[in-house]
């Protein structure tokens, strides 16, 4: 079985990419000064609204592309990366188009089209579209705060990006080709581009919210057991139903989940992958108990099935150097990737050493432990395991409370930069490592880890 999708040619798919990024967005108004000289003779503020407008259009065609979690788009970057820069984006792309209408009002005195309120209604489309926007990008960077429930904000927001979409596209082209046909889109071929970008926003919108639907025959699988790992974690184990197209994970990466049971909402959820690529005895997730859907992962059965979408991430010790000695830092449920690294060690005999801190708060709470043990007795690869434990029992002879600066260096034997290094666990944990791993002298390229913020 190959590895997909391919991880280590990162550079040069990451170069064509962020070119292709800034020709679509440049484009339109390149295309514009290109094929009418004349639209430059408007005045300096009528003229950078128009490009502001022209810009703006494309950076939110391509939020949809960059939200579709497209395979070959997503692997040079991390799914984790392009979802912050889409967000920042959105910022951005806020930013233009608020500034479209006041640059129009000030370059051409028609201060009406801030203060009126009945304007013409390709305006009013306008106007609409901005505020759909706006409410959009404030929903989206706030909701925690607002205190959005993730599963009905995901759905509204879909459904307000794309009415948005259509106002916007509907205002830009009227407006665009003008009553006497010498607006900045009045040419066929700028209008055929236009038309080029909205068509691509709304297909890839298509494909990323019915893809199991026109895929499901590549994706549906079979969950084949249910395991509990501790006293709140759950191992789900799933065979695909038809073993074509089947994409095989790297170690550390991680998929999308839709659970087709009766006992549980049909609802899409990330969680990492926990197996072996290497050991060809099913995909497996390892699910801590968190919320109200996690709760339900107890009723689910053998036999019921599931939409898997995936693999995503850059999160894999593939991706670094070859031969380096690996640390890996767990907290709690964050060993679900980094055992998916142990286990592909393990499966193919690798030589390299790995040093695993597994950070927890009791003994009860440490999952996987016997087998974790028995890759310590194995020659290859030579794991060395480290449990450490916020709040042990009065038994327990082990390291306990948190790590810092000198019981870090102690573990690493004094040899800190030969190494790479991957820390997963919840968000407080992993950033104060991380800023751990900084302070000791770990070059930053050889520090990992993967966070999201839905």
């Amino acid at each position: 079985m190959d590895l997909a999708p391919p991880l280590l040619p990162r550079r040069r798919a990451a170069i064509i990419w962020i070119v292709i990024y800034a020709l679509v967005i440049a484009g339109p108004v390149l295309l514009v000064r290109l094929t009418q000289p004349h639209q430059g003779h408007q005045g300096f503020l009528q003229d950078l609204s128009n490009n502001l407008a022209l810009a703006g259009f494309a950076i939110l065609v391509l939020q949809f592309v960059m939200a579709a979690r497209i395979p070959r788009l997503e692997s040079p970057f991390g799914l984790d990366y392009l979802l912050r820069f889409h967000r920042a984006m959105g910022l951005l792309a806020v930013l233009m188009l608020l500034a479209h209408p006041i640059m129009l009002a000030w370059g051409t005195g028609r201060w009406w089209l801030l203060t009126r309120l009945a304007v013409p209604w390709p305006v009013e489309l306008g106007r609409l579209a901005l505020l759909a926007l706006v409410v959009t990008v404030i929903t989206a960077v706030w909701r925690q705060a607002l205190r959005l429930e993730y599963q009905r904000w995901r759905r509204w927001h879909g459904r307000l990006v794309v009415f948005m979409l259509v106002l916007a596209f509907v205002h830009s082209l009227v407006l665009g080709v003008g009553g006497r046909g010498r607006g900045d889109l009045a040419p066929w071929p700028l209008r055929a581009v236009w038309i080029a970008l909205a068509a691509c926003a709304l297909g890839v919108y298509v494909y990323h919210r019915w893809f199991h639907r026109f895929y499901h025959r590549k994706i549906l699988h079979t969950v084949t057991s249910v395991k509990q790992e501790s006293r709140d974690v759950w191992t789900l184990t799933f065979a695909p139903v038809l073993p074509v197209g089947r994409r095989v994970h790297s170690p550390g990466q991680f998929h999308y989940l839709t659970i087709l049971s009766p006992h549980v909402p049909r609802e899409e959820h990330p969680f990492s992958i926990s197996s072996s690529p290497a050991a060809g005895e099913g995909l497996a997730s390892t699910i801590k108990i968190v919320g109200d859907f996690t709760a339900l992962i107890p009723k689910i059965k053998p036999g019921d099935r599931a939409y898997i979408r995936g693999p995503f991430g850059r999160f894999s010790y593939l991706v670094a150097s070859p031969d380096k000695p690996l640390v890996l830092i767990a907290g709690g449920v964050g060993i679900t990737p980094l055992m998916s690294m142990l286990r592909h060690l393990r499966d193919t005999r690798s030589r390299r050493s790995a040093l695993l801190v597994f950070v927890n708060r009791s003994e009860e709470d440490i999952i996987f432990r016997e087998e974790l043990a028995a890759m310590e007795a194995l020659d290859h690869p030579q794991v060395r395991v480290v449990h450490v434990l916020s709040r042990p029992s009065v038994d327990w002879r082990g390291p306990r409370g948190r790590l810092n600066r000198s019981f870090l260096i102690e573990l690493l034997r004094g040899q800190v930069l030969e190494k790479d290094y991957y820390v997963c666990g919840p968000p407080a944990m992993a950033e104060a490592i991380i800023l751990l791993l900084r302070e000791i002298g770990v070059p930053p390229p050889n520090i990992h880890s993967e966070q999201f913020s839905y």
